[in-house]
């Protein structure tokens, strides 16, 4: 057990290691799988027309597990700010590094995985070959939302990479202009008002519907969230460094409080951002919720969040669509709870291989260089057993 725990670490590429932070991507990405487990359980195998009473209400519960996705995009906001945070001991700035290590990082995985997805798609289904690879391309190049004005076909959960990528571009300006105010308490002030005000012109300018929802347009004040977390992280470590069991309590509260209030309404999406703000906190200066977060294979699976986040939903396809067609008898409760179950264990074991496999070799520093000698290795040794 220890040497899987040891071979499923996200490897160190010269940073310190963070385990509450693969920890808060856990918390991230259970509630995400399991809404769209519900999902394709309630449209392969249940039917969303027999949801009434208690049943409805659970299912209403669930589907508030999108808030991950917000949570992800806080916690891209922290990751990415705090190298600035810090303060940059290898000289200056260079976004043609900073950019290039984010798309050897994140590409190959994710080239493989959509273009895996397209030819499957190509081959289940009457999309003609040229309509297929325009939204193929447009996904590739992290566009689909743009061009399409709508979720990608070939792998919908794909839209907020595209909202990450569109983050990445603006991170490191955002970053340097926020820290180059040394005034600690005006700088904080400053960005509280400015993404209080963001909110407020979004729903001024209906950038909480689509298609700007699935922009930086529609998300921007989570990822602010993070680089605030990043401030107090790196520039509060006394304060910080006071745990209390109050601000577990905080954790918890801000979670219940995120479910209720993500929706259009721009009070309660003021509401959400603060409870986002509350649930950051919670991991920060919290006694026993960052001691949960990197408590073994919590941040050991967080650590997996992207094979699991590309992977999941394709897989959950394949398994309900299988239910339907070998038949059921059911209630909501046993039903899902059962399909659940299967459905978790084999999106993990599959991500667990996958991840080793296909996502863990490029996070490593230099890892494409790696990766790339490797294959000229194998390569080379075919080819000299074929002469």
């Amino acid at each position: 057990m220890q040497w899987l725990l040891k071979n499923l670490k996200r490897p160190n590429s010269g940073r310190a290691y963070l385990p509450f932070v693969d920890g808060i991507r856990f918390v991230a990405i259970l509630p995400v799988v399991i809404l769209h487990a519900n999902e394709r359980f309630l449209r392969y195998v249940y039917g969303e027309h027999n949801l009434e009473g208690a049943t409805e209400q659970v299912s209403y519960l669930i589907s508030r597990g999108a808030i991950g996705v917000m949570i992800f995009f806080a916690l891209s906001g922290f990751v990415l700010a705090l190298p600035f945070a810090k303060g940059s001991s290898n000289g200056p700035f260079s976004y043609k590094k900073y950019f290039t290590r984010r798309l050897e990082r994140l590409e190959p995985p994710y080239i493989f995985w959509m273009s895996l997805f397209a030819l499957v798609l190509f081959l289940k289904s009457n999309i003609p070959f040229e309509q297929l690879a325009g939204h193929y391309f447009s996904s590739i190049f992290y566009v689909h939302n743009i061009v399409y004005a709508d979720f990608p076909i070939i792998n919908p959960v794909a839209w907020s990479l595209e909202v990450e990528i569109q983050y990445y571009l603006l991170a490191p300006f955002l970053a340097i202009g926020y820290f180059s105010i040394k005034a600690v308490v005006k700088r904080r002030l400053m960005l509280i008002g400015f993404t209080a005000l963001f909110i407020v012109a979004q729903h001024l300018l209906g950038w909480q519907f689509q298609p700007f929802r699935a922009s930086l347009l529609g998300q921007l004040q989570h990822f602010l969230i993070g680089l605030f977390a990043a401030d107090l992280f790196v520039h509060s470590k006394n304060w910080l460094a006071a745990k209390h069991r109050a601000y577990d309590l905080l954790g918890v509260i801000s979670f219940a409080i995120m479910m209720f209030t993500w929706t259009d309404d721009m009070e309660k999406a003021l509401l959400f951002s603060v409870a986002l703000c509350g649930f950051f906190l919670s991991t920060l200066k919290g006694r026993s919720i960052p001691q949960i977060l990197s408590f073994k294979w919590i941040p050991v699976i967080g650590g997996m969040c992207y094979t699991i986040y590309l992977t999941h939903l394709p897989l959950l396809e394949l398994f309900y669509s299988f239910i339907a067609k070998i038949g059921y008898s059911t209630t909501y409760f046993l039903g899902l709870t059962i399909s659940l179950s299967i459905a978790l264990a084999m999106v993990l074991l599959s991500s667990i291989i996958f991840y080793r496999v296909i996502e863990r070799p490029f996070m490593k520093k230099d890892g494409m260089s790696q990766v790339i000698d490797k294959v000229k290795s194998l390569f080379g040794k075919k080819m000299a057993k074929t002469e």
